[in-house]
C-alpha cells in the first residue's frame, strides 16, 4: 500500500527540510481565495529552491500573470471567454446566494445550482481545451520534466494534466459541498449517523431527525455530483486519456490532500493517511499598519477592535443589506474595519471605517485586542 507513495512522500519530505533536492512544480489553480490561499504554498516553494511553473488562463480573477516581480513562472492558457463573461457569471452566482436564496423553493436552488455549475463547467472544459489541445504545449510541459502537479479538485483540469504529464499529485484544499469529492473520490470515510455534511449547518450532536437529514443531504448530493459528472466530465476525460475513466476516478489518484484548516477546528470524524490538515499557511509576521489605519486601531481604547469582512469576492450588498449590516456594527464599542467596495451605507456608525481592501493578518498582529 505505502509501495506507490514512497516516491511522493520522499519528494514531500524533501521539500519540507531539505535544501539538497530542487523540484520541479506545475500548479493548476483555482481563482479567487483559492489562488491566495494555494499562492503561499508556492512562495514558500520557491524560497526552498523550487521552480514553480503556474498555468493560469488569459482571463481570470485575481491571478495577476502580468506581474513582474512574481517569483513565479506562468505559462498563460488563452482562453475563448472575456475577463467581462467571468466577471458577471461571478456576480450572478453572488447575488443569488447573497440576496435570494432564501426567498426561493428548495427546487428552485437546486436548479440554479446546475445552471452555475453549467456556467463555470463551461469555462473549465474551454481552459483544459486550449491545453490539451495544443500538442506543442504539451510537448514542452512534458519536456520541462516536473516532478508533481498541485491542483485544487474545485476546478476539474488539474488531475487530467498530470495524467497526462505521466506525474503524481496533490490537493490544496478546504472542502465541497456535502463533502461529496472527499467522499466520493478520496474515499473518505463519513458516517452520516454523526459526521455533519459540510454547508448543512449541523453538528456531530444530531437528532434523529438531524441525522435522517444529514443522510438524505448525503444521498441527494451524491446522485447530483455522481450524474452530472458523468453527463459533463467523465466522457471528457475518457476522450482525452483514451481511455475509459471517470472524473471521480481521476480525481482519486491524489498522492495528498492538503486541507486548509487546523483538524481541532472540525468535528470528530474518520480521516485517511493521506489528508493532512495545514491550517495556518497564511499566518505571516504582521506588518505595520498604514499610517491612517494605525491610528483608527489605536483610538479603539480597551475595547479593540472588529475586522469585518465577506471575503475575497463580494464586493457589494444591497442598499438594503449593507444598512443593515452598517446599523449593526454602529452599536458595537469596539472601532470596525470593514472590508466593503460597495456604495457608502448611509448608517454607517463613527465607529466604522470602509476599506477596500485590509491587511487581516498585519491586523491580527496589532496589540488591540481583536474579534
Amino acid at each position: 500500500m505505502m509501495g506507490p507513495r514512497f516516491p511522493w512522500l520522499l519528494w514531500a519530505c524533501a521539500c519540507c527540510w531539505s535544501a539538497g533536492f530542487c523540484g520541479k512544480v506545475v500548479v493548476w489553480p483555482t481563482d479567487a481565495s483559492h489562488w491566495i490561499n494555494v499562492k503561499v504554498l508556492l512562495e514558500e516553494l520557491v524560497l526552498r529552491g523550487h521552480e514553480v511553473t503556474v498555468l493560469v488562463p488569459s482571463s481570470n480573477l485575481l491571478i495577476d500573470y502580468q506581474d513582474t516581480s512574481s517569483p513565479f513562472t506562468f505559462e498563460v492558457l488563452q482562453v475563448p471567454f472575456t475577463q467581462q463573461t467571468l466577471h458577471t457569471a461571478m456576480e450572478d452566482f453572488l447575488n443569488f446566494w447573497m440576496n435570494e436564496v432564501s426567498n426561493v423553493s428548495p427546487w428552485k436552488i437546486m436548479w440554479k445550482m446546475k445552471e452555475v455549475l453549467e456556467v463555470f463547467t463551461n469555462m473549465s472544459k474551454q481552459t483544459c481545451d486550449t491545453l490539451v489541445m495544443n500538442t506543442q504545449l504539451i510537448a514542452k510541459l512534458q519536456q520541462a520534466k516536473f516532478d508533481v502537479l498541485i491542483a485544487d479538485p474545485l476546478s476539474a483540469g488539474g488531475e487530467l494534466v498530470a495524467e497526462i504529464l505521466a506525474i503524481p499529485f496533490a490537493y490544496s484544499f478546504r472542502f465541497s459541498d456535502g463533502n461529496v469529492v472527499e467522499r466520493l473520490c478520496g474515499g473518505l470515510p463519513s458516517p452520516p449517523s454523526y459526521v455533519p455534511a459540510s454547508t448543512r449547518g449541523l453538528t456531530d450532536q444530531m437528532s434523529f431527525v438531524e441525522r435522517l437529514q444529514n443522510f438524505l443531504f448525503y444521498f441527494y448530493m451524491d446522485l447530483f455530483f455522481l450524474k452530472f459528472w458523468r453527463d459533463e466530465w467523465d466522457g471528457y476525460y475518457s476522450n482525452v486519456l483514451g481511455r475509459p475513466t471517470t472524473l471521480c476516478e481521476t480525481m482519486g489518484k491524489a498522492e495528498i490532500w492538503l486541507i486548509r484548516t487546523y483538524w481541532d477546528f472540525e468535528f470528530p470524524r474518520p480521516f485517511l493517511p493521506n489528508f493532512e490538515f495545514v491550517g495556518g499557511l497564511h499566518c505571516k509576521p504582521a506588518k505595520p499598519l498604514p499610517k491612517e489605519m494605525e491610528e483608527f486601531v489605536q483610538s479603539s481604547g480597551e475595547h479593540g477592535i472588529v475586522v469585518f469582512s465577506l471575503g475575497s469576492m463580494v464586493y457589494k450588498l444591497t442598499d438594503e443589506k449593507s444598512n443593515v449590516i452598517a446599523r449593526a456594527l454602529s452599536q458595537l464599542p469596539q472601532k470596525v474595519l470593514w472590508r466593503y467596495k460597495g456604495k457608502k451605507p448611509e448608517t454607517l456608525g463613527s465607529n466604522t471605517r470602509i476599506y477596500d481592501w485590509i491587511p487581516q493578518n498585519d491586523l491580527l498582529g496589532c496589540s488591540r485586542r481583536l474579534l
